[in-house]
Protein backbone atom coordinates (compact mmCIF):
# COMPACT_ATOMS: atom_id res chain seq x y z
CA UNK A 1 0.00 0.00 0.00
CA UNK A 2 2.07 3.50 -0.72
CA UNK A 3 -0.18 6.50 0.57
CA UNK A 4 -0.53 9.55 -2.27
CA UNK A 5 -1.64 12.79 -1.83
CA UNK A 6 -5.23 13.56 -3.43
CA UNK A 7 -5.73 17.18 -2.54
CA UNK A 8 -4.52 19.80 -0.76
CA UNK A 9 -6.57 23.51 -0.28
CA UNK A 10 -4.79 26.40 1.38
CA UNK A 11 -6.77 29.61 2.01
CA UNK A 12 -5.23 32.92 0.47
CA UNK A 13 -7.82 34.92 1.72
CA UNK A 14 -10.50 34.51 4.71
CA UNK A 15 -13.11 32.24 3.42
CA UNK A 16 -16.59 31.18 4.15
CA UNK A 17 -15.13 26.93 3.46
CA UNK A 18 -12.51 25.19 2.74
CA UNK A 19 -13.48 22.60 0.07
CA UNK A 20 -11.04 20.05 -1.87
CA UNK A 21 -11.11 19.96 -5.58
CA UNK A 22 -12.74 16.40 -6.53
CA UNK A 23 -10.35 13.21 -6.69
CA UNK A 24 -10.01 9.31 -6.77
CA UNK A 25 -11.86 8.00 -4.01
CA UNK A 26 -9.79 5.31 -2.29
CA UNK A 27 -10.42 2.69 -0.03
CA UNK A 28 -8.56 4.12 3.49
CA UNK A 29 -7.83 7.85 4.01
CA UNK A 30 -6.44 10.26 5.46
CA UNK A 31 -7.94 13.66 6.12
CA UNK A 32 -5.61 16.21 7.60
CA UNK A 33 -6.67 19.50 8.27
CA UNK A 34 -5.16 23.41 10.65
CA UNK A 35 -7.77 25.60 10.24
CA UNK A 36 -7.75 29.30 12.13
CA UNK A 37 -10.70 30.90 12.83
CA UNK A 38 -10.89 35.00 11.60
CA UNK A 39 -13.26 35.33 14.51
CA UNK A 40 -15.17 32.04 15.21
CA UNK A 41 -15.92 29.33 13.09
CA UNK A 42 -17.74 26.67 13.05
CA UNK A 43 -15.92 23.22 11.15
CA UNK A 44 -18.57 21.30 9.95
CA UNK A 45 -17.36 18.64 7.89
CA UNK A 46 -19.08 16.94 4.49
CA UNK A 47 -17.87 14.38 1.71
CA UNK A 48 -18.89 14.96 -1.06
CA UNK A 49 -21.11 18.01 -1.11
CA UNK A 50 -23.64 16.28 0.94
CA UNK A 51 -25.74 18.07 3.35
CA UNK A 52 -28.05 14.86 3.57
CA UNK A 53 -28.99 13.66 7.38
CA UNK A 54 -27.16 10.62 6.32
CA UNK A 55 -23.80 11.50 9.40
CA UNK A 56 -24.04 9.74 12.72
CA UNK A 57 -21.74 11.27 14.92
CA UNK A 58 -20.29 10.02 18.17
CA UNK A 59 -17.84 12.64 20.71
CA UNK A 60 -15.91 13.28 23.31
CA UNK A 61 -14.66 16.74 24.41
CA UNK A 62 -11.32 16.06 26.46
CA UNK A 63 -12.29 12.49 27.68
CA UNK A 64 -15.55 13.24 28.53
CA UNK A 65 -18.53 11.40 28.40
CA UNK A 66 -19.89 10.20 24.52
CA UNK A 67 -22.31 12.25 23.23
CA UNK A 68 -24.40 10.65 20.28
CA UNK A 69 -25.62 12.35 17.52
CA UNK A 70 -27.44 10.57 14.73
CA UNK A 71 -29.18 11.53 11.54
CA UNK A 72 -26.82 14.60 10.94
CA UNK A 73 -26.19 16.85 7.79
CA UNK A 74 -22.48 16.91 8.55
CA UNK A 75 -19.64 15.75 11.23
CA UNK A 76 -19.34 19.06 13.38
CA UNK A 77 -15.52 18.70 14.65
CA UNK A 78 -15.00 21.61 16.57
CA UNK A 79 -14.03 22.42 20.27
CA UNK A 80 -14.56 26.15 20.47
CA UNK A 81 -15.08 28.20 17.23
CA UNK A 82 -12.60 31.03 18.08
CA UNK A 83 -9.63 28.68 18.48
CA UNK A 84 -7.37 27.50 16.00
CA UNK A 85 -7.72 23.32 15.41
CA UNK A 86 -5.85 20.69 14.23
CA UNK A 87 -7.55 17.75 13.03
CA UNK A 88 -6.52 14.45 11.83
CA UNK A 89 -9.51 11.97 10.28
CA UNK A 90 -9.04 8.41 9.37
CA UNK A 91 -11.93 7.01 7.18
CA UNK A 92 -12.67 3.67 5.35
CA UNK A 93 -14.44 3.40 2.13
CA UNK A 94 -15.59 -0.18 1.32
CA UNK A 95 -17.84 -0.23 -1.63
CA UNK A 96 -21.39 -1.30 -0.41
CA UNK A 97 -20.62 -0.62 2.96
CA UNK A 98 -21.17 2.17 5.66
CA UNK A 99 -18.00 4.62 5.75
CA UNK A 100 -16.90 5.01 8.59
CA UNK A 101 -14.22 7.89 10.22
CA UNK A 102 -12.38 8.10 13.34
CA UNK A 103 -10.94 11.90 14.23
CA UNK A 104 -8.65 13.01 16.85
CA UNK A 105 -8.36 16.99 16.63
CA UNK A 106 -6.92 19.69 19.51
CA UNK A 107 -7.63 23.44 19.59
CA UNK A 108 -5.73 25.75 21.01
CA UNK A 109 -7.75 26.56 24.41
CA UNK A 110 -6.29 29.93 26.25
CA UNK A 111 -3.09 31.26 24.82
CA UNK A 112 0.28 30.62 26.87
CA UNK A 113 2.10 27.99 27.81
CA UNK A 114 0.36 27.39 31.00
CA UNK A 115 -2.57 26.32 29.37
CA UNK A 116 -3.15 22.86 27.44
CA UNK A 117 -4.84 22.84 24.18
CA UNK A 118 -8.89 20.97 24.46
CA UNK A 119 -8.83 17.54 22.94
CA UNK A 120 -11.58 15.77 21.04
CA UNK A 121 -12.21 12.25 19.69
CA UNK A 122 -15.48 11.55 17.09
CA UNK A 123 -15.99 8.70 15.57
CA UNK A 124 -19.16 8.95 12.75
CA UNK A 125 -20.43 7.10 10.06
CA UNK A 126 -21.56 8.20 6.60
CA UNK A 127 -24.51 6.02 4.83
CA UNK A 128 -25.18 7.44 1.25
CA UNK A 129 -27.52 6.33 -0.79
CA UNK A 130 -27.13 5.36 -3.30
CA UNK A 131 -23.30 3.86 -2.54
CA UNK A 132 -20.47 6.22 -3.71
CA UNK A 133 -16.76 6.78 -2.84
CA UNK A 134 -14.65 10.00 -1.26
CA UNK A 135 -14.42 12.34 -4.08
CA UNK A 136 -14.45 15.67 -1.91
CA UNK A 137 -13.76 16.68 1.34
CA UNK A 138 -15.13 20.02 2.88
CA UNK A 139 -15.30 22.09 6.29
CA UNK A 140 -18.34 24.75 6.30
CA UNK A 141 -18.03 27.78 9.10
CA UNK A 142 -21.38 27.62 9.77
CA UNK A 143 -23.25 29.82 11.15
CA UNK A 144 -19.71 32.09 12.14
CA UNK A 145 -17.14 34.19 10.75
CA UNK A 146 -15.16 32.90 8.04
CA UNK A 147 -11.58 30.73 8.17
CA UNK A 148 -8.65 33.14 8.27
CA UNK A 149 -5.94 33.25 5.46
CA UNK A 150 -3.48 29.94 5.52
CA UNK A 151 -6.40 27.75 6.71
CA UNK A 152 -5.28 23.93 5.10
CA UNK A 153 -7.35 20.63 4.32
CA UNK A 154 -5.51 17.62 2.79
CA UNK A 155 -6.51 14.19 1.79
CA UNK A 156 -4.04 11.35 1.32
CA UNK A 157 -5.18 7.68 -0.23
CA UNK A 158 -4.11 4.37 0.03
CA UNK A 159 -4.55 3.08 -3.32
CA UNK A 160 -1.63 4.99 -5.01
CA UNK A 161 1.33 3.93 -7.08
CA UNK A 162 4.66 4.30 -5.40
CA UNK A 163 6.93 6.31 -7.80
CA UNK A 164 10.32 4.51 -8.22
CA UNK A 165 11.90 6.32 -10.84
CA UNK A 166 13.73 8.64 -8.73
CA UNK A 167 15.56 6.03 -7.12
CA UNK A 168 19.05 5.78 -8.36
CA UNK A 169 20.68 2.86 -9.76
CA UNK A 170 23.27 1.26 -7.07
CA UNK A 171 21.08 2.35 -4.07
CA UNK A 172 21.62 0.33 -1.04
CA UNK A 173 19.92 -1.38 1.68
CA UNK A 174 20.64 -3.18 5.02
CA UNK A 175 17.33 -5.07 6.32
CA UNK A 176 18.14 -5.25 10.07
CA UNK A 177 16.15 -7.86 10.86
CA UNK A 178 17.67 -10.30 8.77
CA UNK A 179 21.00 -9.07 8.46
CA UNK A 180 20.85 -9.22 4.76
CA UNK A 181 21.52 -6.40 2.14
CA UNK A 182 19.98 -5.32 -1.46
CA UNK A 183 21.09 -3.24 -4.32
CA UNK A 184 18.59 -1.61 -6.29
CA UNK A 185 18.58 -2.33 -9.89
CA UNK A 186 16.91 0.76 -11.82
CA UNK A 187 17.21 -1.47 -14.91
CA UNK A 188 14.72 -4.15 -14.00
CA UNK A 189 12.74 -2.05 -10.81
CA UNK A 190 14.21 -4.37 -8.28
CA UNK A 191 16.61 -5.35 -5.10
CA UNK A 192 18.53 -8.01 -5.83
CA UNK A 193 20.51 -9.54 -2.50
CA UNK A 194 23.85 -8.93 -2.27
CA UNK A 195 25.61 -11.87 -1.83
Amino acid sequence: MAWVRLATKTLTSAGANISTDAFTGNTFNQILSHTFASTSAARDLTFNNSSAPVYAVKRSYNGGQDTPEPSQSFAELRFNSNEDHLHIIYTCWVSSQEKLAVCHFVSGGTLGAGNPPNRTEVVFKYVPSPDESLTNVKFNKGSFVNFDTNSNLMVIGSDGTPSVVTWQNGLEFHETDTNKDYVWNSSTSAWIQIT
